[in-house]
């Protein structure tokens, strides 16, 4: 096929011939003439060419947070003899894609190019697969001589550093309370001492309460028990704008990154329906952004029902990132105020309109217009005293 530059010359020559002919001017047929041998000559050039090339490609990293530097790194290796000047394509999601022009390869040389990917959005970025092509000394005729893998990015919504929310105080069912401790056999600070059963660990043998009863003892210890943390985000179109979701998404990735820095079981909800079930880190914690990445709104489900899921069984603190619609916002407040009662640690981050007029929140609400009062909104609420 022909390059812009081919196309240019092709139309010229046209141009110039039908010239010719109308003027009688013999320059212009052959500057026509001349410009169509050129093209000629460009295209069986590029297919007489035998190129062999290996493409791979590498994202760094392969998932990364929204506004990070993520960086494509493709590499080309010649595999046959000496390559001409080749036309690299290789198209990302939402972009025209990246263009790459590489200089001719000699027999078993690689060359590596390198570009930026766009990480404004959260989302999946597809990359690929890449196409080269052969193009003529003149750039007049390009040939697909094949293509190169195709990978993803996964963009997660962009963060705040914030501190993890308060735990539950007291027992269940409301929630795994802070200062709530297990017996283990290894644990942090001396607990008690048992009697030694068989498949007890000798190392536990607390020797001199052995020597004064006369009889093996065991010393156990206490642990504290990690508290759970469920995370509610609000899905609802009907109270969440395209930009006011956006910064709804972020703040609850911002409370998850949280509790996982404190290596909370974490549990995400959508009112939409969507439930990840407590997670702890590794590949759970990852497949809970890669939801956070992709969410989108939805006209189903209810915050009311939602909430009561929620809590129906022992969740630990409970964090909503709510939308804040003034339709809705009356009706939610009386959900939240009816979760408040079966939960002790609850939190909620309302998203509203900076002209919005909406019912006063309770004691630990965070009301937010931008993501720049998530922080210091969120660290003045976890700062309260907690009931216990």
């Amino acid at each position: 096929m022909l390059t812009r530059q081919g196309w240019i010359v092709g139309i010229g020559s046209a141009i110039a011939a039908g010239a010719g002919r109308f003027f009688g001017i013999s320059e212009f047929i052959v500057l026509a003439v001349a410009g169509l041998v050129l093209i000629g000559t460009a295209v069986v050039w590029t297919r007489t060419r035998r190129v062999r090339l290996r493409i791979q490609r590498s994202t760094q990293p392969a998932r990364v947070h929204a506004g990070g530097a993520a960086r494509v790194a493709l590499t080309v290796t010649n595999l046959g003899g000496p390559a001409p000047v080749l036309l690299l394509s290789d198209p990302v999601t939402g972009t025209l894609g990246a263009r790459l022009r590489v200089g001719p390869l000699l027999a078993a040389e690689r060359v590596q190019a390198t570009y930026l990917l766009p990480t404004e959005r959260r989302g999946r970025l597809e990359i690929g697969p890449a196409d080269i092509a052969v193009v003529d000394p003149l750039g007049l005729a390009q040939l697909s001589i094949g293509t190169g893998p195709q990978t993803t990015l996964v963009v997660y919504p962009a963060t705040q550093t914030l501190v993890p929310p308060r735990l539950a105080r007291g027992p269940e069912p409301l929630g795994v309370a802070a200062d709530v401790h297990t017996l283990q056999r290894i644990g942090e600070d001396f607990y008690a001492l048992r009697d030694y059963t068989a498949g007890d660990d000798v190392r536990r043998v607390h020797w001199p309460s052995t020597a004064r009863l006369g009889r093996p003892m065991v010393r156990e210890d206490e642990v504290p028990r990690r508290s759970r943390v469920t995370v509610l985000l609000d899905t609802r179109s009907a109270t969440l704008d395209p930009e006011r979701f956006e910064l709804a998404v972020s703040a609850a990735a911002s409370v998850v990154l949280a509790c996982a820095s404190r290596h909370d079981p974490l549990r995400l909800l959508t009112v939409a329906g969507a439930d990840t079930g407590f997670v702890t880190s590794g590949e759970g914690l990852a497949q809970m952004f890669d939801h956070l990445a992709e969410v989108s709104t939805s006209g189903t489900g209810t915050l009311r029902g939602t909430l009561a899921a929620a809590t129906s069984a022992s969740t630990g603190a409970l964090v909503v990132v709510l939308g804040g619609a003034s339709l809705e916002a009356t009706r939610d407040a009386e959900s939240i105020a009816a979760a408040t009662s079966r939960s002790s640690a609850l939190t909620v981050i309302r998203v509203r309109a900076p002209d919005a007029r909406l019912p006063t929140g309770g004691r630990r609400w965070v009301d937010i217009t931008s993501s720049a009062d998530l922080e210091a909104c969120w660290a003045a609420a976890q700062a309260e005293t907690m009931p216990t």
